[in-house]
């Protein structure tokens, strides 16, 4: 090469580092790599080497072209002769390659099969599990809901709901008997807006017996002294006048509710009766805790819970899977019917794919 000045050698240099960079990217396929795929990409990369010289040339040659004339034309012989050697690996590519094409697109296609063969396979092969597992849930939850029957149907438990039964009903009985607890709630109002004065009135007493009178009623002696000496306050001030501005009628019957607890004494009966039936109910319980049914209940409940969770995400899952695996069905028989297609084309004859599956068999353990 004759001596150039600098500046054009520096563009020279360039020049070379680009293309030889182009070259480099020009990947040959070995000997078991020869498909359309890799042929294809060789061709391409060969059309961008030659745009990329063109381009390349068209800005960096004038700056150096006098003094490499010869250099130039060794290159425009080479070029020119790998773009003949393209031209005719593109030519064998369109003309010559188009059936070994169509085999090596259908051999792609065998690991989407064999894929999806797999996942069926694993997908059937969880869903025997969930089945088993489900299957095993449900026998167990039978079993508890048959032992709860077992525990509830208990003597002792019997007597306790019946106690609990007889205890409600007594309580609805004395709430019914107390039909003036407006007039009461009047004359808390009037006491704490002291309107009205009433010497020695327990104003506790009164605001508890109004949030729960038989648990009021119940903490007394026999005689209820505490709700007696209540009942005579709010009848005195109903009888002086209407001091609690209630009706007429309402006031009345108030007094006359007043009169029958005092004759009748039904409440105080019925008070003695909720005691007593107070009683039974924790002797029955102290029975049922000795005998450790009560702890065996609520851990046959708690069984009875959990095992009624883990089921119902046991159906979630096994719905899941079932889903996955129609999926994986669905797109397998696709996928084998494009299969056949493509090879009868190929080869013109009629073709029928059969995969075997390999399903594991379960196990309990």
């Amino acid at each position: 090469m004759d001596i150039i000045d600098q500046k054009s050698q520096r563009s020279l240099q360039l020049f070379c580092d680009r293309i030889r960079s182009y070259v480099d990217d020009i990947q040959i396929p070995e000997d078991d790599e020869y498909t359309h795929d890799n042929l294809k990409e060789l061709v391409n990369s060969i059309k961008k080497l030659f745009t990329n010289i063109n381009e390349i040339a068209r800005k960096s040659l004038p700056k150096f072209k006098k003094d490499t004339q010869r250099q130039i034309k060794e290159l425009n012989y080479i070029t020119r002769k790998l773009g003949k050697k393209q031209v005719l690996l593109d030519q064998f590519l369109r003309k010559k390659y188009a059936d070994v094409k169509s085999a090596e697109d259908l051999l792609k296609k065998l690991p989407k099969l064999y894929s999806l063969k797999d996942n069926i396979e694993n997908a059937k092969s969880s869903l025997d599990v969930f089945e088993t597992e489900l299957e095993e849930r449900k026998i167990n939850l039978e079993n508890l809901n048959s032992e709860l029957i077992t525990l509830e149907k208990n003597e002792l438990f019997k007597g306790l709901d019946k106690k609990n039964d007889e205890l409600f009903n007594l309580r609805v009985k004395i709430n019914d008997d107390i039909g003036f607890k407006k007039a009461l709630k009047k004359l808390k109002f009037e006491i704490e807006r002291e309107t009205i004065h009433i010497p020695n009135i327990n104003l506790n007493y009164l605001k508890d017996f109004l949030k729960n009178p038989t648990s009021s009623l119940t903490k007394e002696t026999k005689d209820l002294p505490k709700f007696s000496a209540l009942l005579v306050h709010l009848r005195h001030t109903l009888e002086e006048g209407n001091k609690l501005n209630l009706k007429t009628d309402t006031k009345d019957k108030t007094i006359e509710q007043i009169n029958a607890i005092f004759d009748n004494r039904t409440i105080h009966n019925n008070i003695e009766k909720f005691k007593k039936l107070k009683e039974e109910k924790k002797n029955i319980e102290k029975e049922i805790d000795k005998a450790g049914l009560d702890k065996k209940l609520e851990d046959v409940k708690n069984q009875i819970s959990v095992n009624s969770v883990k089921l119902e995400h046991i159906e979630n899952d096994l719905s899941r899977k079932n889903k996955d695996y129609m999926k994986y069905l669905s797109a397998l028989k696709q996928e084998r019917e494009e299969f056949q297609s493509l090879i009868e084309d190929l080869i013109g004859e009629f073709v029928k794919i059969s995969i075997i599956f390999e399903f594991k068999a379960s196990s309990n353990s």
